[in-house]
């Protein structure tokens, strides 16, 4: 299961695509990536929305985002 800072980085990552690239302040505003400023900026929105609406779900109940590993495609096993 993800810690909390790895599933707002996969928040952020998953809002803005380009939230990995970095780019400086005088770039042209058509170029991808984020400044600095604008990622952490997203990091702090995303935490917020992370403490409000998964970590209440998370405390209540531990397992609620841990994934099964078993295969979905078990029935091929089946005779």
């Amino acid at each position: 299961m993800k810690n909390r800072e790895e599933v707002i980085h996969s928040l952020c990552v998953w809002h803005r695509n380009d939230y990995l690239i970095r780019k400086e302040i005088t770039d042209p505003s058509w170029t991808a990536g984020m400044t600095e400023d604008d990622a952490k900026m997203l990091y702090k929105t995303m935490e917020l929305i992370y403490s409000q609406y998964f970590e209440p779900i998370v405390r209540n109940h531990p397992n609620a985002f841990k994934t099964d590993k078993r295969s979905t495609r078990s029935h091929r096993n089946r005779r």
